[in-house]
């Protein structure tokens, strides 16, 4: 299969469980990606497999930012939250955090898959906290904690109001990132530079 044919279907399974739920057939995922139902069969071997392998990469693109260091910690850490919100915040976004909290109940493993994968880049950017920790640019602290604050310090009532409907500033416009990113470094600042 070439790389466009398996962005195509990737692409296309995310867009068809987003719009139909995890309950949408694969024929309808075939059809958009223009190929034939045996063709995700032979390559996937199930719709699970097809949905992990989907939203694995997405969150595939935000290990990319947190791996890509640039030797500033505020600098890495601005990369990951704009690439982060830019993913929740999409439409897509949205439409697949609207399905998955519908079909957890029916499909509990679903629930288990996702909570999995998006444990990979709450596992990396810990590591990225770690590392800082040890080097003394951040107070020495629970690196797991930390990076489950910030993740919902940036998915915060804003996304909340998006899945309700409500008029919301873009972040990036807003500064809101950098606000965000800012109020956790002062928070983990390592205590001598707090008291300068």
């Amino acid at each position: 299969m070439t790389a466009d044919t398996r962005a195509r279907i990737l692409e296309a399974a995310l867009d068809t469980f987003c719009e139909k739920g995890y309950g949408a057939s694969v024929d309808d995922i075939a059809r958009r990606a223009g190929v034939v139902k045996q063709t995700l069969y032979h390559h996937y071997g199930s719709k699970d497999s097809l949905f992990r392998e989907a939203l694995t990469g997405l969150v595939n693109v935000l290990l990319v930012d947190l791996i890509a260091r640039s030797g500033s910690l505020r600098e890495d850490l601005l990369r990951f939250a704009e690439s982060f919100q830019a993913q929740a915040m999409s439409e897509q976004g949205l439409a697949l955090h609207r399905m998955l909290v519908a079909e957890s109940p029916r499909f509990p493993e679903l629930a288990q898959a996702v909570y999995e994968i998006w444990q990979l880049a709450g596992a990396e950017l810990a590591r990225l906290l770690r590392e800082a920790m040890a080097r003394g640019e951040l107070r020495q602290d629970d690196p797991e904690f930390a990076a489950d604050m910030l993740i919902s310090l940036l998915t915060g009532t804003q996304r909340d109001m998006l899945l309700l409907g409500m008029p919301v500033e873009c972040p990036q416009q807003s500064g809101r990132i950098t606000r965000i990113i800012d109020c956790f470094l002062q928070a983990y600042a390592p205590v001598c530079a707090r008291g300068s």
